[in-house]
């Protein structure tokens, strides 16, 4: 069961707009420190006010080095590590290609670097704030892309208003949650493939067996 640790990670603030349509769109915004914990790293935030309205997004971004992942991927769950109190944004993450598509420094322009078309993970309803960890179950899309790239990179949206491209909020707010970059965040993936233990090693803790990978084990000595 490899357990592969953030290379690199950090959030985008968008450029506010007067429309929540026109923010979401917006093809830049101002990126901050990466590896640094942000109280805010997904947002969707809203000013009423007195005339025209203002809106921002704010996304986060995380880049992994799968280049180890070469068989098929059973399963796979993204460990987050939280920051601050701030609990109230549904949050999904989506596949990107920020950070040059392989591993370099997030940059202001990787703000709309999100295929919104491509989920990897359901709704996640729940936030555990104060430095706990959210765990994400990965989707099948997820998981093609861990084992086809030496790079695995993915957004963390708000749900409810960024990926359904709607104005979640009656009123002025935000929806926010914090995320430690500098904290644990974890790629933990299970390769699929043989599934039996050999000579008492787990199946989940084998990679592959002779020097083949596990996810290409149909049968070990006809079993």
């Amino acid at each position: 069961m490899p357990t592969i640790n953030l290379n690199k990670g950090g959030r985008i603030i968008g450029t506010v707009d007067s429309s929540q349509a026109a923010a979401r769109d917006e093809a830049s915004g101002t990126s901050t420190a990466q590896g640094t914990a942000q109280i805010s790293a997904v947002q969707y935030f809203k000013n009423t006010g007195r005339g025209a309205g203002t809106f921002r997004y704010i996304r986060s971004f995380l880049q992994f080095d799968s280049s180890s992942i070469t068989s098929a991927v059973g399963t796979a769950v993204l460990n987050i590590e939280s920051e601050g109190t701030s609990d109230t944004a549904d949050v999904i993450v989506c596949a990107s290609d920020a950070f040059g598509g392989a591993s370099d420094d997030l940059i202001n322009d990787d703000f709309n670097n999100v295929d919104f078309t491509t989920a990897y993970s359901s709704q996640v309803s729940t936030w555990n704030d104060n430095g706990a960890n959210n765990a994400i179950t990965l989707n099948a899309a997820a998981r093609t892309a861990i084992q086809n790239n030496n790079s695995f990179i993915c957004a963390v949206v708000d749900h409810d208003s960024d990926f359904q491209d709607t104005d979640s909020l009656s009123g002025s707010g935000n929806t926010t949650v914090g995320i430690d970059f500098s904290g644990t965040i974890t790629l933990v993936v299970t390769l699929a493939g043989y599934g039996n233990d050999v000579n008492l090693v787990a199946s989940a803790n084998i990679g592959e067996v002779n020097g083949v990978a596990s996810g290409d084990i149909s049968e070990i000595i006809g079993v």
